[in-house]
């Protein structure tokens, strides 16, 4: 277990952050998304700014809340300094959009680092469309980053966000609603002095070396 070196608030006296729902570029038989991963500087803990790779640049990601059956499409584009690759835990996804830890999404621009072995996976330049059909039941989903050797990292960075779906059966159980629904995502971590985040990484740039 890791402590944290920061001043910590004391329990309960700070509110309960909530992600916002993320608003589709366009409809018709299909919602689309856009998402740029990037980062970006938030602040966690009280009067300290901690710097974050976020989805849209904020920690948790934007909520993309769908409905049964209804297919999501998703444009994610890499503004990070290292590759990424995008996960729907718990989704029903065709393997082409599974988000498996060596298809890479590939900064803008240009990388430097490794790519593994170009072989193992497909290579995205910049951006990657991951098309979810949504085919089952209610759910909470979250979506992540997967990148081989450096999912825990990522994460720990802020590389997580929800991913909601309702259906006609969840309706009929009167659970709550609207405002009352709120979901709610359980993370540990530990701050440094400065209010950074402190993950036990090799390679702290998450570029060449397994965490």
């Amino acid at each position: 277990m890791l402590k944290s070196t920061a001043k910590l608030p004391a329990p309960f006296s700070v509110l309960l952050p909530i992600p916002p729902v993320l608003k589709p570029i366009r409809h018709g038989n299909t919602d689309h998304y856009q998402i740029t991963q990037q980062v970006a500087k938030a602040e966690i803990l009280p009067d300290l700014k901690t710097e974050i790779w976020g989805y849209n640049g904020i920690f948790p990601g934007s909520t993309i809340v769908s409905r049964r059956g209804r297919r999501t499409v998703v444009e994610h584009r890499n503004e990070l300094p290292v590759p990424s690759v995008v996960h729907l835990h718990g989704g029903r996804t065709p393997h082409q959009d599974d988000g498996y830890p060596t298809d890479l999404v590939m900064p803008v621009g240009r990388w430097q680092g490794t790519t593994m072995d170009p072989h193992a996976g497909t290579i995205s330049k910049g951006t990657k469309t991951y098309t979810y059909p949504l085919d089952q039941p209610a759910a909470t989903l979250w979506y992540h980053d997967h990148r081989m050797d450096f999912t825990g990292p990522a994460v720990d960075r802020g590389l997580a966000g929800f991913h909601l779906v309702h259906d006609d059966e969840e309706d009929q159980l009167e659970l709550p609603h609207g405002d009352r629904d709120i979901p709610l995502m359980i993370m540990d971590r530990s701050f440094a002095e400065d209010g950074s985040l402190h993950y036990p990484a090799v390679d702290q740039s998450y570029s060449k070396r397994p965490a």
